[in-house]
């Protein structure tokens, strides 16, 4: 099976039946194997480029320029390299750190959540590498143009789900936004338990990534066949998360996926993770398919909850 390519210019046209074929292509895609390819989405590519090249050098600092940019008591900055297991996953205990670095770049918390979500690890306030000249300017426009891509997408997955077309605006008022710049260095002796990114299904909603040509990152088949997702210029990967399952009752697939360290070369992405607000309810939208399921009892968790739970796991966190 391959990555489904989709050509998402109608959603920003006024052509209605472009709009249906690109919301049908996402469903094909996004019920089957939960990735797709995206061109034509209006991301510029100056934007893109520009912070590549930022994220290219800031990782290229030596380490003792970079440690005083790590993250602390919450997930904002500097990740060094091996400083993430995936403790807790669907598929699983990761046996090795993921053998990446990144910076993390997280939007304030909006005055409305801050009583209540104020002691989670997305509270606080953003920092950034000032030495790295244009960097948070950079990080800043490409936040703003991916979500607007997101912002046109998201109807289609309410549309998906049976809900009105703007059904889903209401969890994403205010919108959780994460912006990862990731740097997966080479790997000439890989051990087979060794990952960039061990095996995992991402914990949000929506997660566009632009990727580099160096390769590596792979999705997992129905019959457990890893798949390479191909690079394609200009493109954006988009692959749907744990609560865009969890909405759809499954229709809409979080599937497993990967980042294997290339042997000579380093290989950088950007992940934008476009998730819903962090008191959105982690719990099915959709009504069940028999009476069975209409008689569960349905979980009350929130969204920041769960979220807060699994970086806790999976993170190192210091005062």
């Amino acid at each position: 099976m391959n990555i489904p390519l989709i050509d998402v210019a109608p959603l920003f046209s006024d052509d209605p039946r472009g709009w249906s074929e690109v919301e049908r292509a996402l469903y094909d895609a996004h019920s089957t194997i939960g990735f797709s390819v995206l061109v034509n989405h209006r991301v510029p590519r100056s934007v893109t480029d520009d912070l590549f090249c930022a994220s290219r050098r800031f990782h290229a600092l030596p380490d003792e320029r970079k440690m005083p940019l790590r993250y602390g008591a919450n997930l904002r900055g500097f990740l060094p390299l091996n400083t993430s297991t995936l403790r807790r996953s669907p598929l699983g205990s990761a046996k090795k750190p993921n053998h990446s670095d990144s910076f993390i770049v997280i939007d304030e918390l909006d005055e409305s959540l801050r009583e209540r979500w104020s002691h989670c690890a997305l509270s606080g306030h953003q920092i950034w590498p000032r030495e790295v000249d244009g960097f948070e300017a950079a990080a800043r426009r490409y936040r703003d143009a991916v979500a607007r891509l997101g912002m046109k997408v998201l109807p289609c997955f309410s549309e998906m789900m049976g809900l009105p077309r703007d059904g889903l605006n209401g969890y994403y008022t205010p919108n959780n936004p994460i912006l990862r710049l990731l740097h997966y260095p080479a790997l000439p002796m890989r051990e087979p338990d060794v990952f960039g990114s061990a095996p995992h299904t991402d914990y949000g909603c929506l997660t566009f990534v632009a990727q580099d040509e160096v390769g590596g990152l792979q999705v997992q088949a129905a019959d457990g066949d890893w798949l390479d997702v191909p690079f394609i210029d200009n493109s954006l990967v988009l692959n749907t998360g744990q609560i865009i399952a969890t909405w759809s009752r499954g229709r809409i697939k979080a599937t497993p996926h990967r980042v294997v360290n290339h042997p000579c070369k380093a290989r950088y992405s950007i992940a934008f993770f476009f998730d819903c607000g962090l008191n959105a309810p982690v719990a099915p939208l959709v009504p069940p398919q028999d009476s069975t399921a209409a008689r569960e009892a349905q979980p009350t968790k929130l969204y920041g909850e769960h979220l807060e739970a699994l970086l806790r796991a999976n993170y190192s966190f210091s005062a």
